[in-house]
């Protein structure tokens, strides 16, 4: 198990396969974590390894320009880190590593329909990593929920467990008065969403990301979405829903 964590972020990285160390694997710039793991061997006693880039963008509204340069670094220090690890020891021949996955998560502070969100939305980390939950720019999947819970009601009994916040999260009307909502022209800025009588589009403010690249993997690979979900194990302590998916890797041989 590896467990990365910068304790003025918040940004960790957790693993139950081997991380490919030394240490210089593993950078830790600002609030960005780049992470890869040695997660099989083939055949042909090549490494086979994923990548994991965590991040924690800044949160300011109407930076939008700070967050789009933040996403540029982490695009370049993704490339710089991939192609550091993948460099064997001075003086060593071995075989070329055989990428399994590529994934960036983490906490961008925008969201995929806000219109102030304009900006971030259409920027290049869309193009090389795929967003499950995104239909294009500005536009969510039906089932995509927001993340990002409204604080005022984050202690009221009816969301205050696991269980209770799935039931409401379940529910159009209960997301309408526990979720952050895109913010309305026609509606006041306020602390508190609650009680609003406007009516509300799409699932909420998703700010919380998991993307996946396949590029780089061998032609006859095939990497599938298996399954994306809304967590609320952690109802009370955070005003962010969790998020989960869990990626599946077909090398085309008989025990993938």
């Amino acid at each position: 198990m590896l467990m990365l964590i910068r304790r003025d972020s918040g940004v960790t990285v957790d693993s139950r396969s081997p991380a490919l160390l030394p240490a210089r694997c593993i950078m830790v710039l600002q609030q960005h974590t780049c992470t890869a793991v040695h997660v099989g061997t083939s055949h042909q006693e090549q490494r086979v390894v994923g990548y994991l880039t965590s991040t924690h963008l800044h949160a300011i509204e109407g930076d939008a320009s700070v967050r789009c340069e933040q996403l540029d670094l982490l695009l370049q220090w993704g490339a710089e880190f991939r192609h550091a690890s993948s460099q064997p020891p001075e003086g060593e021949k071995v075989l070329e590593d055989l990428v399994a996955f590529d994934v960036v998560l983490g906490d961008l502070n925008f969201d995929n329909c806000s219109s102030e969100d304009k900006l971030e939305q259409q920027h290049a980390l869309f193009t090389q990593y795929k967003d499950p939950c995104r239909l294009g720019p500005g536009e969510d999947k039906p089932w995509a929920l927001g993340t990002l819970l409204d604080p005022s009601g984050l202690y009221d009994d009816e969301v205050s467990s696991p269980e209770s916040l799935q039931k409401v999260m379940e529910n159009e009307e209960g997301r309408k008065e526990y979720l952050v909502f895109p913010p309305s022209k026609s509606q006041c800025p306020a602390n508190s969403q609650k009680g609003r009588k406007i009516p509300l589009k799409g699932n909420g403010r998703r700010i919380d990301y998991m993307l996946y690249s396949d590029e780089g993997m061998q032609p006859d690979w095939k990497l599938d979405i298996e399954e994306f979900s809304f967590v609320t194990q952690l109802a009370g302590l955070t005003d962010h829903l969790s998020v989960a998916m869990r990626l599946a890797v077909s090398t085309g041989e008989e025990e993938p």
